[in-house]
């Protein structure tokens, strides 16, 4: 429930059920489904072996395991780094669920009741501006993360992880049966299901196969700790596959509710995380009870972002309280005060700092690459994360657990069920997954 809860990230419901339908629904499932056992499913396991075996925080796992096959320290580096995106991934998301916190607020309030979308839009172009009424948001939303965290393990992550994970798919049950007696089910299902096969290139195939990676919360530290926590006797191939076809659940029917409400308000869904806030608010109103619709559906947004900065937190909070020798509590303020500080930096980068750009370049000789021309604060924290060290972080661990940690040690803490998954998951963990890793990072850097 833990781990389900870390892929339940904003973009399942915010950009998944317009990619997917845009770019040939059904048949870019399948694509989708493809990649995430190529993919997926092989670096998921990875993930958790090497917190199975190495029993503790990614950078002191990989430190140990080193040390038993006498392999470079500097290992250790490959998790420091994943904790230092995962830390980067809550500064921007912190932002988004504050916005989802006012929004919670002021959909239940009745704010957008008979307005026009265009008017929502100027108003949330207002709100961002504000930088005290989006700090307060923005606070309110860490300060609960830090609560929750500083929590003792079984009372904090994994009571929230149990309650929330059936209570999302609880809500998006009831908000399927909501969507199937809507005017844009119908259009809806077409959009997300019907398989296209005529619109499949090379860059829907790069969609797809980043889709999978994202979606799994992998190269961020996330899985190596619960791969720690897992217990001795489960089976690290089956605990992942039930991983992937829970995520794939939830995402498919979130698009289809979502898109159904859409497509009924009589507009074309479409991809921007602002989509949500600029456009939504309106469109609900339309309905019987919309400002009810509009506030399940931020409640859900803020769900989502908590327990998957909650799971993102985790190792470094681990990493801190080992290298500080201090309680769980102190780790966890320590951290906390550090993502709300940077997190600053995004927040200010929709208004004070809305017209500054930044610029991250690689030199060699007299040339260079740009990988971020002008872009703005947020933006700048998202792609060095997520684009950058996410996917070289997944590449090198996927490497350590293939090469380094010998076979039969692997194949004695996988429990697989029989030993041709385990050969089939060591070609694929070996040869398949760390080019499909090279190709996302190439990709994400614009090469």
């Amino acid at each position: 429930m833990v781990a389900v809860a870390a892929t339940l990230s904003l973009n399942d419901f915010l950009t998944f059920p317009v990619l997917v339908g845009q770019n040939g629904g059904g048949a870019f499932l399948l694509l989708y489904l493809l990649f995430l056992f190529g993919l997926g499913l092989p670096l998921l396991s990875a993930e958790l072996l090497l917190g199975r075996l190495g029993q503790g925080d990614p950078s002191r796992a990989f430190e140990h395991l080193a040390a038993q096959q006498q392999a470079s320290v500097y290992w250790k580096l490959t998790g420091f780094v994943s904790m230092l995106a995962a830390v980067m991934i809550v500064a921007s998301f912190s932002v988004i669920a504050g916005w989802s916190i006012a929004y919670f607020f002021k959909s239940m309030l009745g704010v957008y009741n008979a307005i026009s979308v265009d008017a929502v839009s100027s108003l949330f172009d207002e709100f961002v501006a504000d930088v005290e009424r989006v700090m307060l948001w923005y606070t309110l939303f860490v300060v609960l993360l830090v609560g929750i965290s500083a929590q003792a393990l079984e009372k904090g992550l994994e009571k929230t992880a149990l309650l929330v994970v059936p209570g999302l798919f609880v809500l998006l049950i009831v908000s399927l049966v909501l969507a199937v007696n809507s005017s844009g089910f119908g259009q809806s299902v077409n959009f997300l299901l019907y398989a296209d096969f005529s619109v499949l290139d090379s860059s829907t195939g790069l969609l797809a196969l980043e889709r999978a990676f994202y979606t799994l919360a992998l190269g961020v530290g996330v899985m190596v700790m619960f791969g720690r926590y897992l217990p001795a006797n489960l089976s690290i191939g089956y605990s992942a596959a039930l991983v992937i076809a829970l995520d794939l659940l939830f995402s498919v029917l979130a698009g289809l509710a979502i898109n159904a409400l859409v497509y009924s308000a009589g507009v074309t869904p479409s991809i921007d995380n602002q989509f949500a806030f600029r456009v939504l608010p309106g469109l609900l109103d339309q309905f019987e009870y919309g400002e009810w619709y509009g506030a399940l559906f931020y409640l859900v947004l803020t769900v989502a972002a908590l327990t998957t900065s909650l799971a993102l937190i985790e190792a470094p909070v681990c990493y801190l309280q080992r290298k500080l020798n201090c309680s769980r509590q102190k780790s966890v303020i320590f951290l906390g005060l550090g993502i709300w500080l940077f997190g600053l930096g995004a927040v200010f980068s929709f208004s004070l700092w809305s017209g500054e750009g930044f610029t991250v370049a690689i030199f060699y000789g007299d040339k260079a690459i740009r990988l971020v021309n002008n872009a703005g604060f947020y933006d700048v924290i998202v792609f060095l994360s997520s684009h950058l060290i996410q996917p070289l972080a997944a590449f090198f661990l996927c490497i350590f657990v293939a090469w380094v940690i010998p076979r039969k040690q692997s194949y004695k803490a996988l429990k697989l069920s029989s030993r041709f998954w385990f050969e089939a998951w060591n070609y694929l963990a070996r040869y398949i997954t760390p080019i499909l890793l090279l190709v996302v990072f190439l990709n994400s850097i614009g090469m």
